[in-house]
């Protein structure tokens, strides 16, 4: 399994607009995501998390296409350099 996070760093001025978005959008997505906030952020303004559990790269490069193009589309078009985003893929590891 593959953790694909979705990090976005907004400003203050643009905060709720931008939080409102995420929340309806993720609401209405076929994808079964976690919404979260980040609470030591070293950045300035604010910075929140979707993360998309994925079995493999073809399930990442779907949700890229369907949710990632969607969200950086909103945010240049309507927020551009007040928000900010970045995605990771972490592997899961076993302990044994």
């Amino acid at each position: 399994m593959i953790l694909y996070n979705i990090s976005i760093i907004m400003e203050d001025s643009r905060h709720d607009q931008v939080v409102n978005w995420l929340k309806s959008h993720l609401r209405t997505s076929s994808y079964e995501t976690t919404f979260l906030k980040m609470l030591d952020s070293p950045h300035e303004g604010h910075t929140y998390c979707i993360q998309f559990l994925a079995a493999d790269d073809a399930a990442i490069g779907k949700f890229q296409e369907d949710v990632m193009a969607e969200l950086q589309t909103y945010l240049m078009t309507n927020h551009a350099e007040k928000a900010f985003i970045f995605d990771s893929k972490m592997q899961y590891l076993s302990l044994e």
